[in-house]
């Protein structure tokens, strides 16, 4: 019997790793370009800072391209396998009562339908273009505490400028933020792959497994 199981749970796993994709959010954000800004009462402010940082606490500085999620094959150049990136806005000569504030980026690769959640950040700012190797902290900030919001992207949203609509809690940080006298505001970012739907051959292990299960329990009755 026990045999039996491990067998099975070994299929398990064949099937889960043979399906197994690579699942990120990428974007040209060279802050140059206009097109990669938040909107502030109707007024844009260039992105003037990007990046990423990997959960091994990579970080290449330099590079302003933002990538967020999973990335196994990335194990093989030695890099990370996941990713949160960040952006940084000018504030300078802003006042506070922010009553509406959209984020606009360049989605210029997309591996898998998925959500993007934009998060606050507690980092000291002038730490997260430093080149790094172990701020494993960081890229934990980057990815959790107060949300802005979450959105869907789909693979037909590659090639394309997505403007996404920050929440409450944005709207509040954002003011405290210009009301401290702060002359940069940031925004973390981090993917998740939607969830995939079992292929045929996967249904048909699974029912293999439940019948193996429920032919050794009828023996065991018996």
């Amino acid at each position: 019997m026990k045999r039996s199981l491990a067998l099975i749970a070994a299929g398990f796993a064949l099937v889960g790793n043979a399906h197994a994709v690579d699942s990120y959010l990428f974007g040209d954000s060279d802050n140059l370009t206009a097109a990669n800004k938040l909107t502030i009462n109707g007024s844009d402010r260039i992105v003037v800072d990007a990046g990423w940082y990997g959960d091994t606490g990579l970080h290449r500085n330099g590079n302003a391209n933002y990538f967020a999620g999973s990335c196994s094959s990335c194990l093989d150049f030695g890099d990370p396998e996941f990713y949160r990136n960040w952006f940084v806005i000018d504030l300078t000569g802003l006042t506070a009562n922010v009553t509406t504030l959209t984020l606009t980026v360049d989605s210029r690769d997309i591996s898998s339908p998925g959500a993007y959640t934009l998060w606050d950040v507690t980092s000291d700012l002038d730490d997260l273009p430093v080149d790094s190797t172990d701020r494993t902290d960081i890229y934990a900030d980057l990815g959790g505490g107060k949300s802005y919001g979450s959105f869907g992207y789909q693979l037909s949203d590659a090639y394309n400028y997505r403007t996404l609509e920050l929440n409450s809690d944005g709207l509040a940080d954002l003011n405290a933020a210009i009301r401290r006298g702060d002359d940069q505001w940031a925004i973390g970012g981090s993917f998740d792959a939607a969830a995939p739907i079992p292929e045929p051959e996967t249904y048909a292990l699974m029912l293999v497994g439940l019948g193996v299960v429920g032919w050794m329990a009828r023996r065991r009755k018996a």
